[in-house]
Formats: C-alpha cells, structure tokens, sequence
C-alpha cells in the first residue's frame, strides 16, 4: 500500500480494516523518515482499546517506511524488472530486531543469481540472503528470523512472481470481457486471431498486445509460455481449435482450455488422437474442457467470469470450491 503526502492512497493491506489509521500512521513516518512496525493484535476480544474493535482473531504486522519520491529504490526497480522479464524475485526485509536502525533493512536475489543490499557485509546480511535463496527454490514467501550476536531479528521473505500471462485466441465478441477483466487483475494479456480486420489494438483497449497470426504456423516458442501462462482458445472454430490445441498441447503453460462444450472437447481429443497426438499426463492435468467454474454462467461476462476465476485456481492450486468448505488455510503461508 502507498501512501501519498497529501493523503491519496493505492492499494490495500487489510481490505479496508487497517487503513485510516495506517495512512494517518504513515504521515509521521513521512515527516521523521524513520520506518517503523505497527502490529495489530486482533486475537483477543479487548481489542477495542485501541481503537478498531474488528474482531479478526489474528495478529497483523506492518512495515512503514518513507520513500524517495524522486528516486526508485533498487530493491523496487530489481523485483520491477524480473517480473518484467518474467523471472523471479525474492527479497528479505526486516521487520524487528535489537536495533532499529535495521528496520526496514532488504536484500534481494533472482533466479539468474543477481542480488543486492541496502547495507552490506555483515552477519545479518548473510542471514537475510541465505533466506531469499531458500524463498526461490521453495517457491513461497513466508516468515523468518535471524539470529546475529547482538539478538535476532525478525522479517518477512516476499517471493515475487512473474504476472499472470493470458493468451487468448480468437478475437470474436465474447473475448471482450475475457480481456477487460483479465487486464482488471493485472494480467498480461495477448489477444491472437487469423482475421487481419479482428486484430485490432482498437477493439482490445485493455489488452497489453494485440496479434494477427496464421494459426496453422504458429511457432510456440515465440509465444514465451511459462507455468505462469494461461492460454484460452475461444475461437469457435473446430478446426482451429483443433490445429491450436495440436500446436499448443505440450506447450509448459499453467493452463490450456478450450472454450465450448464437453462433447466438443471430446471430439477434438479423438481427432488428435486418430492423427498421432497423444497428450502427455503433464498436459491433461493442465488441460481443461469445458472451461470454468460452475457458477451458472450464460452471458459473456459471467462466462469470463467462471473461466478466469478457474484459470486463477488452478495457477494458485486450489479447487476453486466454496471457502466454507475449505480444509486448508484461506491464505498460502507458512504456519
């Protein structure tokens, strides 16, 4: 969450529980410079004494800190340009310890084994940057602390992803929504089609790029497919369908529907199968027909709905189920 000097805010820490204090809170952080932790501590019913009474029945811990406005910080432009690339990040702050001056202390590593610090050289570096590596290969943030000879400090290791990637095939009027409301999660998204009049920037404002391409072509490796990849083929043709689904079964993406119904997904597999194409196990688990979530879905919206909310299970491994029934934590955290 940023919080602006003259009070304008962007993003969210708590969905709307924390932040009118936390912004009135970050304005003393603006004026001194000097970053502090703020913990919130909902787990016991006398919580109104200070003041919110939510109820929440957990512990939150917050990081502030001032920012230059006229300067990027590095570790900011590091995990910018490895999302960019699409590589990961991971980064290790300090959010406690025996010494204040350390608060707010990072360093930073990527998957090509680049790395840097806000400080160097110490004990307490090596600690944090031993803790990243751990997040990268691990493939999850999560809590962590480091014990140096004056006392252990306590921080969190944020492994950031590169974002989701959607390709969608076919630029026909029910890909609308698809793209409004993918670009709406921050998505990268990449809108294909074989009609030069249907590839147009101008009917696809929200996508990131817009492609005119010969599906029978189609070379893959210039697509840049990744398990953070999702690929959609809305075509509503059978026989592209039929030459994308043969071009792109193998593809390593986290996601490959077909859009249409469950006998026309069939159909389609017993062609590819009467021609040669057997997808490997890897590729039916990724591989999804009918598309989405049942949900009822009819229009055009409800149906981008259903089908991303799917794609984000999936690329989250979850079952997409009511949360009511869920037996596993709401959030993917380390206990």
């Amino acid at each position: 969450m940023l919080v602006f000097e003259d009070g304008r805010t962007t993003g969210m820490v708590s969905g709307g529980c924390l932040e009118t204090d936390l912004a009135e809170r970050a304005a003393a952080v603006l004026r001194e410079g000097t970053a502090q932790t703020i913990v919130y501590d909902m787990r016991s019913p006398d919580d109104i004494v200070w003041g919110l009474g939510l109820g929440c029945d957990g512990e939150i811990r917050v990081l502030l800190e001032a920012l230059d406005a006229q300067t990027v910080a590095p570790w900011v432009a590091f995990a910018v340009g490895c999302r960019e690339r699409r590589g990961y990040a991971a980064l290790a702050t300090v959010f406690d310890g025996p010494d204040p001056v350390h608060i707010g202390r990072r360093c930073w590593v990527d998957d090509r084994g680049n790395h840097g610090a806000t400080t160097g050289g110490d004990e307490l570096e090596t600690s944090m940057m031993h803790a990243a590596r751990e997040a990268l290969t691990a493939g999850r943030s999560g809590n962590s602390t480091w014990d140096t000879q004056e006392g252990s400090y306590a921080g969190l290791v944020e492994l950031v992803p590169p974002r989701v990637q959607l390709y969608v095939f076919g630029a026909g009027a029910d890909a609308g929504p698809i793209v409004e409301q993918a670009a709406a999660l921050d998505w990268r998204v990449v809108v294909l089609d074989h009609r030069e009049p249907y590839a147009g920037v101008d009917r696809f404002a929200a996508a990131n790029e817009v492609r005119h391409v010969d599906y029978s072509s189609l070379e893959t490796s210039a697509l840049e497919i990744d398990e953070r990849t999702a690929i959609l083929l809305v075509t509503h043709h059978f026989l592209h369908d039929r030459t994308l689904l043969e071009r792109l079964i193998e593809a390593p993406s986290g996601y490959l529907g077909v859009l249409g119904p469950r006998r026309r997904f069939e159909r389609l597999l017993e062609e590819l199968s009467t021609a040669g194409v057997e997808p490997s196990r890897a590729a039916r688990e990724r591989l999804h027909g009918p598309v989405g979530l049942n949900i009822g879905s009819e229009t055009p919206q409800e149906i981008a709905l259903s089908a991303l909310a799917e794609i984000q299970a999936v690329l989250s491994g979850r079952d997409g189920g009511p949360l009511r029934r869920a037996r596993q934590p709401l959030h993917d955290w380390p206990g």
